[in-house]
């Protein structure tokens, strides 16, 4: 079976992987002599010898901040967006009994601890004990739950801890919803599915429904019979370029003919592929049209003729899906029932990046 392709016309311009630009914390700290004046007992741990040297030089080991909710969105941006001041006390207010938690940015050090999650507190501060991070890509999550993967509202791009400054942290959430009409619809996927039938020659047909559960999606080609279920869930990762993750359950692949026989002619493994790489190309593309509304939703609370603002928001934020809804919506036909929709609420924090925080004028 021909290879499934979704391409997309959608999406926000990539996140720099600031990372790859950052120096080592232990660069700063190159003088032989004073890394040989770390006590012995930390030799064996590079966490706890990082975390003596920032002891000896007086940095601090504590990352605090206040998380604020904007309350007038529009103000918020000419302020903060577009004049890089701080904004307006009326613009926003503190997030009472949010939690603030730090996570690893890659898959290294498993095994070092990171800080417990901070609850904020009645003015919005949090505070999280660094002396025992290693200088390792984090990224600052925040939202609504204890429990990590719950109502997520915020995440950064990824740091290395020895570059914070020494500003107190000031995390800003906007929030939207998108609305059960300007979801992602049935239609919207028929439509897709239908370019996919006609770029692939040996796709005879191919079907999809929208279901309280994920996509559920049939195909029929020479013979064969693949159906599976493309399953949406929020992305609360460190990758920002993507607002959705997905996984593919119950999938099953039936060729004609007997299995000897199928063997020697095509490789299963190839055609299965093939499908996975075409249901990732699915979700992708739904990833990119509900990026591309949630942002439409937030530049329009702004009364602006620069049709630039969207990008702007988008290098300086960060977009967040905080949680997934699959609504029943009137066909449009005018037929009686309904079809579902994939919709959601979204959260825009600012800023994207913890590195140089706390900059902005007061005036």
């Amino acid at each position: 079976m021909a290879e499934w392709r979704a391409t997309s016309g959608y999406g926000i311009r990539d996140i720099p992987n600031l990372a790859s630009h950052i120096p080592s914390f232990e660069s700063r700290f190159s003088h032989a002599s004073r890394l040989s004046q770390v006590p012995a007992q930390h030799s064996f741990h590079s966490h706890r010898r990082i975390a003596a040297i920032r002891s000896e030089r007086g940095l601090r080991v504590t990352l605090h901040g206040t998380l604020y909710e904007v309350t007038n969105f529009e103000s918020f941006v000419q302020r903060y967006v577009i004049e890089s001041r701080r904004p307006d006390p009326d613009s926003i207010r503190p997030i009472k009994d949010g939690w603030v938690r730090l996570c690893r940015g890659d898959g290294k050090n498993a095994g070092s601890p990171l800080p417990l999650p901070c609850r904020t507190d009645d003015t919005g501060h949090f505070e999280l004990n660094m002396s025992q991070i290693p200088d390792a890509p984090v990224f600052l999550v925040a939202g609504g739950s204890e429990k990590l993967h719950e109502n997520c509202w915020y995440r950064s791009a990824c740091v290395r801890p020895g570059v914070l400054g020494q500003h107190a942290l000031e995390i800003y959430l906007a929030r939207a919803a998108i609305s059960d009409e300007s979801g992602f619809s049935q239609a919207d996927l028929a439509g897709l599915l239908e370019q996919t039938k006609k770029q692939v020659a040996d796709l005879e047909r191919i079907h999809g429904t929208i279901t309280p559960n994920g996509i559920s999606l049939t195909c029929v080609g020479k013979g064969g019979k693949a159906s599976g279920r493309l399953v949406l869930k929020p992305d609360q990762s460190s990758d920002l370029k993507t607002i959705l993750r997905h996984s593919v359950e119950d999938f099953r692949l039936e060729l004609p003919g007997p299995s000897w026989l199928v063997g020697l002619l095509v490789s299963r493994d190839a055609i299965e592929t093939s499908i996975r790489t075409g249901l990732r190309n699915l979700a992708q593309e739904i990833d990119a049209r509900l990026r591309l509304r949630a942002i439409e939703l937030f530049t329009d609370q702004v009364q602006t003729t620069d049709r630039a603002l969207g990008a702007r928001l988008a290098g300086a934020a960060t977009l967040t899906m905080e949680r997934l809804r699959y609504p029943v919506v009137a066909r449009q036909s005018g037929a009686s029932g309904g079809d579902r929709a994939i919709a959601g609420d979204v959260c825009l924090g600012f800023p994207q990046t913890l590195q140089g925080v706390g900059q902005q004028e007061a005036a």
